[in-house]
């Protein structure tokens, strides 16, 4: 009985090669050449304009490094950086805890719950320049701060007139501002953390600070780590509420490193401008590099 006749494989066989859907590049090309427009472009040319003597009406001559050496060597900038600082550093240290008490009050079962977690957002959702605008009639030397104060017979004081207070109102100002949202993303990261782990560490004899300390915080790394990313990132951006509530002063005591990049283009120095937001951009990455690596360790 013979076996069939095998059929010998073709040396050559037909492939047809699957062309790619373009669909998904039309559907996102509007958004690349709208981000090449406006956002790669122009930091291109402000990255010329920051190596350079310019002033948007003449042409600009290249001068290399000098806008930075001038900018490090002026007092004012230097005062600009330690005033974002110092205003960064009251800001992130009071703020987030604020949110995080908040968080923890609202996270328990209360009444009313709701309501105060409405109290506690809405100065997010109102204008920075609204909330600046309120809290320079409470802090002004005829304002109602030391209205109420002197009922109690307690002086009054210049709160943004004097310099050695004025950043911290305008600090105060932010911190009421921002930290409903801090609250709010805390508040959402506390409910999803299991209850079990809170079970079990009682059933261990676990306390209640230590409870918060071995398992509120741990779950809570994540939403730390993007709180004090995004404040940072937003707190070198502070611009709205000095201009409204001291207008840099007094004596350059709020001037922001945003506040003198905008006094630079007002002053027709778009190099110097320039090169004031490079200066600001490679401090908000190395920040943020700092932060996302040590919570990888």
């Amino acid at each position: 009985m013979t076996e069939p006749a095998v059929r010998p494989a073709s040396k050559h066989r037909v492939t047809r090669k699957k062309r790619p859907d373009p669909t998904p590049y039309l559907l996102i090309a509007p958004a690349l050449l709208a981000a090449a427009a406006f956002l790669y472009l122009p930091m291109i040319v402000s990255a010329y304009w920051s190596m350079t003597d310019y002033s948007g009406v003449t042409a600009p001559v290249f001068t290399g490094l000098q806008n930075y050496a001038e900018l490090f060597g002026s007092a004012r900038f230097r005062q600009a950086l330690l005033n974002t600082a110092v205003f960064t550093i009251v800001g992130m240290g009071v703020g987030p805890a604020l949110g995080l008490g908040a968080a923890l009050l609202l996270n328990q079962r209360i009444k009313g719950v709701g309501f105060f977690r409405t109290v506690y957002f809405l100065p997010v959702t109102t204008s920075l320049v609204v909330t600046a605008t309120v809290w320079k009639m409470i802090l002004n030397e005829d304002g109602i701060l030391n209205t109420a104060l002197g009922l109690f017979g307690v002086p009054g004081h210049p709160w943004l007139a004097d310099p050695s207070t004025s950043l911290l109102g305008v600090a105060a100002a932010s911190i009421w501002q921002g930290f409903g949202f801090e609250t709010v993303v805390f508040l959402a990261a506390l409910q999803s953390i299991p209850r079990d782990l809170y079970g079990a560490a009682a059933v261990d004899g676990a306390g209640a600070l230590r409870r918060f300390w071995h398992v509120t915080l741990p779950g809570l790394r994540p939403t730390l780590l993007f709180v004090y990313v995004i404040g940072v990132i937003g707190s070198f951006q502070a611009f709205d509420q000095m201009f409204v509530m001291t207008h840099g002063g007094p004596a350059g005591s709020t001037t922001t490193l945003v506040y003198y990049l905008v006094d630079r283009f007002k002053d027709l120095e778009l190099g110097k401008a320039s090169a004031v937001a490079y200066v600001l951009f490679l401090i908000l990455a190395v920040l943020s590099y700092l932060q996302l690596r040590g919570e990888r360790r």
